[in-house]
C-alpha cells in the first residue's frame, strides 16, 4: 500500500474508481429520452443534425461499435469524462496540487452536474471535454504561442463548436477577457484553422437550409415571457453545483486574479450567467446551458481551497454530504425496485412493452414525439417515425428519410394529442391514444407556398386565394388520405383557429411537379388585436397539421367595417 502514498498513483486510483463507477452506472441505468434520440442520430452519421452539431452522434457510434445496449451508447462518454478530469488537472499548475489529489476528486464529486455527465450521453458530454481542452490549450498558448499550441487551440475551438453551439460563448468571453488577443497573429491563425475544421458543418447547414440556426435563434424563443423563467435561471446556478454552492461560489468570489488565464476563467463564469439571464427573457433556460461554468469553477476554487484551510474544512463537510446524496441517487437510478420515486429512466420499459403488445409489434408513427419514437426503436428494434406538427417543433426526423421507411406499411400511429382516438397505453400521466393505418402513405415535405406577403380578409366571408404546391418527392402523389387546412396563428406562433380549405381541380401530381392551386376558405372571427398570420397545412390520416405552408401576414377587416 506504500505505493498509494505517491501522489501520481493516488491520481490514477481515484481516476479508475470514477471510471468504474461510471461504467457500472452506464450499464445498469435505463436510457433518458434524449439519449435515445441521439442514438438515432448515430445510425446516420453526418456533419450536422437538426438540434445540435454532430459530435455526440460520433461518441455514441464509437461506443456502440464495441458494445451493445445502454453500456455501448454511454461507453465513450465515460471515457471522455475521465479524459476531461485529466485535462483539467493538467491545466491546474498550482505548486502544491500534488499534495491535494484527494481534494481535487472530492471537489469534482461535490459538483452535482458533473456527476450526471460522468455517464449520460448528450451534446454536453463532448462539449465538456472540448472546453477543458480549449482552456488547457489557451493556457499553453499564453505561455508560448508556438505552432503546436496555435493548432491545438484552433482544434479545440472546432471541437467545442462540433459539440454544441454554446462553445462560441467560451471563445467570446476568453477574447473579451484579453482583448489584446485580437492583435496576436497566431490567435487569428488558430481561429482560421478552427473555422476550416468547422466548415463541413456549415456546409451541411447550408444545403439543409440552416435548420439548427433557425430553430435555436428563432423558433425556440417563440414563447411568452414568464417571471419563473428568470427565477429558475438563478435556481439552476445553485442546482448545477448542489449543496456545496455556498462555499464554491464564495471561493470563486474570493479567489484573486493573478494572471490573464485566471481572468478568462472568471469572465466565462460571470459571462455565461449574465448571458443566459438575458436569455431567460426570451425562453425557458435549462440548467445544463450554463454547465460549462463548472470547469473554470473547479480550476479556480481548487486553488482557493488549497490556500485556505477553513474553506477547505467546509468543502470536506459539505462535499462529503453531497457525495453521499449523489451515491444514493445513483443507486436509485440504477435500481427502480428500491427507489422511493419513479425517475425518468424507470418509466420507459413499462409503457414500451405494453404498447408493443397493443400494436402487435407493428411499426409506429409517433405524432409530435421524437423522444418516444427514439426510445421505442431503441428498446424494441421496431421501425418508428416522428410526425412533426405545428403545435410542437420539428426534429431530426424531418431531415433524415425516416418517413420513406414507413411508406406503404401497415402500422399504428399514436400520440397524447390524438384525443379522439382509442386509448392504447399510459405514459406517466399522459394517455397515448392511436389507431392502425393500412398502406400508410404520406408526403410531409411538400411545400404549399402563398406567394404574397400579406392577405386581406373579411370575417364570415369567403376568401379566394392561390398557393403553389411543390411535390418535392421523386414519386407521384395523390390526395386520398390528406386534408388541406388553413391555420391562423398569433403571438409566439400560438394556433388561434383552423378552417378547412377547399382546393379546386385537385389531382395527382407527378414527381417534382409544381402546380398553382386555386382555393377558398370561410374566414373565421378572430381577436383583431392579435398579430395574425395564415398558412396552408396538410393533415394526413387525422394526425394534425404539419409544416408544409409558409406564414403570411393577415390584414383583418371586420364585418362592420366591410359594410
Amino acid at each position: 500500500m506504500a505505493i498509494l502514498k505517491k501522489p501520481k498513483y493516488q491520481f490514477v486510483v481515484f481516476l479508475l474508481i470514477f471510471l468504474i463507477i461510471n461504467l457500472l452506472q452506464s450499464n445498469y441505468t435505463d436510457l433518458l429520452e434524449d439519449e435515445a434520440y441521439y442514438w438515432v442520430w448515430s445510425k446516420n452519421l453526418a456533419f450536422g443534425y437538426f438540434d445540435h452539431p454532430p459530435l455526440v452522434a460520433l461518441w455514441i457510434k464509437i461506443g456502440t461499435f464495441f458494445f451493445d445496449g445502454e453500456f455501448g451508447l454511454r461507453f465513450f462518454s465515460t471515457i471522455s469524462f475521465s479524459l476531461m478530469l485529466v485535462v483539467i488537472w493538467l491545466t491546474i499548475d498550482h505548486k502544491e496540487k500534488w499534495n491535494y489529489v484527494w481534494l481535487y476528486f472530492l471537489l469534482i464529486s461535490s459538483v452535482a452536474l458533473l456527476q450526471v455527465f460522468g455517464f449520460v450521453t448528450t451534446p454536453d458530454t463532448p462539449l465538456f471535454l472540448s472546453a477543458a481542452l480549449f482552456l488547457y490549450a489557451y493556457k499553453q498558448f499564453l505561455k508560448e504561442n508556438n505552432g503546436i499550441n496555435t493548432l491545438l487551440l484552433g482544434f479545440a475551438m472546432a471541437a467545442m463548436l462540433y459539440s454544441k453551439y454554446h462553445g462560441i460563448l467560451v471563445i467570446f468571453f476568453v477574447v473579451l477577457s484579453n482583448i489584446y488577443l485580437l492583435k496576436n497573429k497566431r490567435f487569428w491563425i488558430a481561429g482560421f484553422f478552427g473555422f476550416l475544421l468547422f466548415m463541413p458543418h456549415l456546409y451541411w447547414q447550408y444545403i439543409n437550409d440552416f435548420p439548427s440556426f433557425i430553430y435555436h435563434l428563432k423558433e425556440r424563443s417563440s414563447r411568452t415571457y414568464k417571471f419563473e423563467y428568470t427565477l429558475m435561471h438563478f435556481v439552476n446556478q445553485i442546482a448545477i453545483v448542489g449543496i456545496t454552492f455556498p462555499i464554491i461560489y464564495k471561493a470563486l468570489y474570493k479567489q484573486h486574479i493573478t494572471s490573464k488565464f485566471d481572468r478568462s476563467l472568471k469572465f466565462i463564469v460571470y459571462g455565461f450567467i449574465i448571458f443566459f439571464f438575458f436569455g431567460s427573457f426570451k425562453t425557458r433556460t435549462q440548467a445544463q446551458w450554463t454547465g460549462l461554468i463548472l470547469i473554470p469553477l473547479v480550476i479556480l476554487t481548487f486553488q482557493y481551497f488549497i490556500q485556505h484551510q477553513n474553506a477547505r474544512k467546509w468543502l470536506i463537510r459539505l462535499g462529503t454530504a453531497q457525495l453521499v446524496i449523489i451515491l444514493i441517487v445513483r443507486i436509485f437510478l440504477a435500481n427502480e425496485n428500491i427507489s422511493p420515486v419513479q425517475l425518468e429512466p424507470h418509466i420507459a420499459k413499462t409503457w414500451i412493452s405494453e404498447l408493443k403488445e397493443k400494436t402487435n409489434s407493428k411499426p409506429i408513427v409517433f405524432v409530435d414525439s421524437y423522444q418516444n419514437a427514439s426510445l421505442y426503436a431503441f428498446y424494441t428494434g421496431i421501425k418508428t417515425h416522428s410526425y412533426s406538427i405545428l403545435k410542437s417543433r420539428k426534429s431530426q426526423y424531418d431531415i433524415i428519410h425516416f418517413e420513406d421507411n414507413m411508406q406503404n406499411s401497415n402500422l399504428y400511429t399514436t400520440s397524447k394529442r390524438l384525443k379522439e382516438a382509442p386509448f392504447l397505453v399510459m405514459k406517466k400521466k399522459d394517455s397515448l391514444n392511436g389507431f392502425p393505418i393500412e398502406n400508410y402513405t404520406t408526403f410531409q415535405k411538400v411545400k404549399c407556398i402563398i406567394e404574397i406577403d400579406k392577405i386581406m380578409m373579411n370575417e364570415g366571408k369567403k376568401l379566394n386565394f392561390q398557393f403553389k404546391f411543390s411535390n418535392t418527392y421523386p414519386k407521384n402523389i395523390n390526395f386520398d388520405h390528406v386534408k388541406f387546412i388553413g391555420v391562423f396563428q398569433g403571438y409566439k406562433n400560438k394556433i388561434l383557429t383552423k378552417v378547412p380549405i377547399h382546393v379546386f381541380n385537385l389531382k395527382p401530381l407527378h414527381a417534382g411537379e409544381e402546380i398553382l392551386f386555386d382555393a377558398t376558405i370561410t374566414v373565421p372571427e378572430l381577436n383583431k388585436e392579435e398579430n395574425i398570420s395564415f398558412r396552408v397545412a396538410l393533415e394526413f390520416y387525422d394526425m394534425l397539421e404539419g409544416y408544409q405552408g409558409n406564414k403570411i401576414s393577415v390584414g383583418y377587416i371586420s364585418k362592420s367595417s366591410s359594410k
